[in-house]
């Protein structure tokens, strides 16, 4: 401990002494910072190991600070006071990876006690490196498709802008990912990624998640509260499921975005910000507006660049290389012994509609992780509608050519359907059963190939 960089926020002279007094006793190099810009000059010069902070110091903002500093120095603990604490700021703080939330006045052996724990570490190298690399990991979206190709192209292109982004498809396809590789890729990529949900958000919540409000704006109101987009100043605000916004609040928000202020609820000025909006929903837009449940002006205002995810069931090509990301992953994080997959279980799968898109897949190949005997996953291990084969198939799937190169829809459909025919040496009956459509079915398609082939 001894030599261990420490920095103590705190107005009271007393109490600056006290914890001084503390911590030097431990044999750490203190310095002090008496309000907000003293803190902020005192982390852009240099990294500590701890930082003692009074949660209500004038013109400090906890939880964007947190934000900075674990930016900057992963590794670095927070330990907040206040004298008059609130459960929803100890737990926002917490959440942005606080080490702890203590009520004033601290007993002299509670703080040793909680700074010995710190620096000695217990919060080991190695766990803080691990923390470090999963704020630090880059967002991966594994692709092959051409189309999903050019919609990373596009993203990257305009990440550097200031231009909001709307981002469409269904659930599960990703539309948050693409959100983190905007993030990423743009000149913010180190300030903060405030994500909002909402639709998770009753509407009165909402309001005061995103503009904050003012001590006393209304019952219960008894500290000021910052709003998510103060909280994203100068980095991205990721509103999630915006169709689900309330038509008034739509209003505000719009404003927002054309005056670059916010007004807090209760407050009096208005609160400049320098936020760049990514917006999602897996609704039709259009539609909402046809039925007057959204503005048209806000989403013109939103959809300056418009992306448009596609299904997983579009992207066929995907499945073989994400299907052995999340079996990597399953496999590091629930320790087991599972390499791959046989061509037959990727068969299974090629067969799936798959609604809940990539979120979905996840959840069959995690389950098939788990439930893999022999270190490579079977069909019977995804527990999933189509993985019965018939008697006397030989025991053996026709092992669909999904890992082979993208193609239109209709393109792949006729391939799998000759490449089952092969395997089952023509018989229609067994193919049928094995692509899970009715043999009329089966020979209505062929049919629709003979036709495209006279023409």
């Amino acid at each position: 401990m001894p030599g261990q960089q420490i920095l103590i926020i705190e107005e009271s002279p007393r109490e600056r002494m006290a914890y001084t007094g503390i911590l030097e006793s431990l044999g750490c190099d203190v310095k002090i910072a008496l309000d907000g810009a003293e803190a902020q000059s005192a982390i852009a010069k240099g990294d500590f190991e701890m930082i003692l902070a009074d949660f209500n110091t004038p013109h400090f903002f906890p939880i964007r600070f947190i934000q900075k500093v674990k930016a900057k120095s992963p590794a670095t603990e927070l330990l907040f006071v206040s004298a008059r604490p609130q459960v929803e700021e100890a737990v926002e703080a917490m959440k942005e990876g606080a080490f702890d939330f203590m009520v004033k006045p601290l007993e002299p052996e509670q703080l040793k006690l909680c700074a010995t724990r710190i620096l000695s570490g217990k919060k080991t190298t190695s766990q803080a490196r691990k923390r470090s690399a999963r704020k630090k990991a880059p967002v991966a979206i594994i692709t092959r498709d051409p189309g999903m190709g050019r919609l990373l192209n596009l993203a990257e292109r305009v990440a550097d802008s200031s231009a909001s982004v709307l981002i469409q498809g269904e659930s599960g396809t990703g539309k948050e990912l693409f959100a983190r590789f905007i993030h990423e890729k743009s000149n913010r990529k180190n300030m903060p990624f405030v994500a909002v949900n909402c639709a998770a958000l009753p509407e009165a919540l909402l309001e005061s998640e995103l503009f904050g409000h003012e001590k006393g704006a209304f019952t219960g109101a008894l500290a000021r509260k910052l709003g998510k987009f103060e909280l994203a100043s100068n980095g991205t605000l990721f509103l999630d499921e915006i169709t689900e916004m309330q038509f008034h609040l739509q209003a505000k928000l719009l404003r927002v975005l054309q005056e670059k202020t916010v007004d807090r609820v209760g407050g009096v000025e208005p609160v400049p910000v320098d936020v760049r909006v990514v917006a999602t929903t897996n609704r039709d837009v259009k539609e909402s507006i046809s039925k007057g449940e959204f503005r048209e002006d806000l989403y013109y205002r939103l959809n300056t660049i418009p992306l448009t995810v596609p299904p997983l069931r579009d992207r066929l090509g995907d499945l073989a290389p994400l299907c052995q990301f999340f079996i990597e992953k399953y496999r590091i994080l629930d320790a087991r012994d599972v390499k791959g997959m046989t061509k037959e279980a990727l068969g299974v799968l090629c067969r799936q509609q798959f609604a809940g898109n990539i979120r979905e897949l996840e959840n069959i190949i995690h389950r098939a992780v788990l439930l893999a005997d022999n270190g490579i996953i079977e069909p019977r291990d995804l527990m999933v509608e189509g993985d019965e084969l018939p008697e006397d198939a030989g025991g053996k799937s026709p092992g669909f050519p999904c890992g082979l190169e993208p193609a239109p829809l209709k393109e792949m459909e006729e391939k799998m359907i000759f490449h089952t025919l092969d395997k089952t040496d023509g018989n229609r009956t067994h193919a049928a059963k094995i692509l899970g459509i009715s043999v009329r079915t089966l020979r209505n398609k062929l049919n629709e190939y003979k036709k495209t082939s006279v023409a």
